[in-house]
């Protein structure tokens, strides 16, 4: 019984990631926890990201597909909340799963 719930529990956490679960959630990048995320704040989370990975030996091969500040900030006002993350983070999850990660094809 016990190792049918640990296969339960890896097999969604699996799945999870490959659906977009492991795309970062908004408190990554507000640093400064003022409710709104800079360019600098965005930008200095993400190479924080990409050094932690590149530490533990994964593959950066995605790097070049990572969106930009501009991408998020919809209403170029220099800044992103929690409503144009959210709506930013979708959008991947759907691009995502229109290129067949997280399908079985």
């Amino acid at each position: 019984m016990k190792s049918l719930i640990v296969v339960g529990l890896l097999l969604s956490s699996i799945l999870s990631a490959r659906m977009g679960g492991n795309l970062p959630q908004y408190a990554d990048f507000d640093s400064d926890k003022d409710g709104k995320i800079t360019k600098t704040e965005f930008e200095d989370a993400q190479q924080r990201h990409m050094t932690k990975n590149a530490e533990e030996g994964r593959m950066l091969r995605n790097a070049g597909n990572m969106p930009i500040f501009e991408d998020i900030d919809t209403n170029h006002d220099g800044s992103f909340d929690a409503a144009e993350f959210s709506k930013h983070q979708q959008e991947r999850r759907e691009s995502m799963m229109g290129m067949g990660q997280g399908q079985n094809k």
